[in-house]
């Protein structure tokens, strides 16, 4: 070691140095207060493991709810895809049903529907019958209709007539 002497500095080791009682009680006691401050920082030291287990429990349920929102997140996204199938699905049957209405509406259907299933055929011109009435116009009384001989012939009259004009407008 070196000791400053004014403005030399001198070894130690070259010269004995003698020591002064109190002077080695001041060391002693410098090492020992040394010694119970390194004791008492020892102490103090000791690992804080319920500290250590608290942020851990933290972190894992930081974690946690991470990986649960994710979760969350994919059942959404796998619900989302199903629906957007479903509407595809839907619009293409929309589309289908469209498409069978528009053929239902068309007349050369309507006309091959009625030959074909209900087995009409179409009126000839020389089927046609013009009905004219010299009389005009008349009035026909409640009482007079409720007769049963009259009563029949007019609603076969009728029931003719009416037959007649649905044949005429499919032609």
């Amino acid at each position: 070691m070196s000791r400053y002497n004014d403005s030399s500095a001198v070894k130690l080791e070259r010269f004995p140095v003698e020591r002064v009682q109190g002077q080695i009680d001041y060391d002693q006691q410098e090492l020992e207060v040394l010694e119970s401050r390194s004791s008492a920082r020892a102490k103090t030291q000791a690992v804080p493991y319920g500290k250590y287990a608290i942020m851990i429990a933290c972190v894992f349920a930081v974690a946690l709810v991470i990986v649960s929102s994710y979760m969350q997140l994919a059942s959404i996204n796998l619900q989302n895809a199903k629906m957007r199938q479903e509407i595809a699905r839907l619009q293409d049957e929309e589309h289908a049903l469209n498409a069978k209405k528009e053929q239902m509406y068309n007349l050369a259907y309507v006309e091959d529907y009625a030959e074909n299933t209900l087995g009409m055929v179409k009126l000839d011109k020389t089927q046609v019958n013009y009905v004219e009435m010299d009389t005009g116009d008349r009035m026909v009384l409640a009482a007079a209709a409720a007769q049963p001989e009259q009563a029949g012939g007019q609603m076969l009259d009728m029931l003719s007539q009416a037959f007649s004009a649905v044949l005429e407008y499919l032609r």
